[in-house]
C-alpha cells in the first residue's frame, strides 16, 4: 500500500503528482492492485489526479484502471475532485481517434495563444 502522505503533503500541484507518480509508475503493469491511501491529505486539484492517476484510464481503459487501482481515505473534497478527474478521463477514453485528434489540435491552439 502506498501511503501518499509519506511522499506528498497536498494533492495540489503537478510537482505533487510527479512525486507520487515516481512511486506508482514502477508498480504499474505488475498485475497487482495498487492501493493508495490518501489519509491526512486535504487539498486536491484535478490537475493532480490527471497527472498522477487518471492518465492510466486513458492509457488502459476504465475497466483495467479499476482493476489496477484502489483509492482509499480521500476527504470529501478529495473524493469530489477525484471523481471529476475520473469522469473526464473516461469521457476522453470513449472518444474516437478523430475526436481525440481534434481535441489535441484544440489544446495545441490554446497553448500557442
Amino acid at each position: 500500500m502506498i501511503r501518499a502522505s509519506e511522499y506528498i503533503k497536498t494533492g495540489f500541484s503537478a510537482n505533487d503528482a510527479e512525486c507520487l507518480g515516481t512511486i506508482i509508475e514502477p508498480m504499474v503493469g505488475h498485475g497487482e492492485k495498487i492501493q493508495i491511501d490518501f489519509s491526512n491529505i486535504k487539498i486536491f486539484t484535478t490537475l493532480f489526479f490527471n497527472i498522477a492517476l487518471t492518465k492510466y484510464i486513458v492509457q488502459f481503459g476504465p475497466q483495467k484502471y479499476e482493476e489496477m487501482f484502489e483509492i482509499l481515505n480521500l476527504s470529501e473534497v478529495g473524493q469530489s475532485t477525484y471523481q471529476h478527474s475520473f469522469d473526464n478521463a473516461v469521457e476522453y477514453y470513449k472518444l474516437s481517434a478523430a475526436q481525440k485528434s481534434e481535441q489535441t489540435a484544440l489544446l495545441s491552439d490554446f497553448d500557442e495563444d
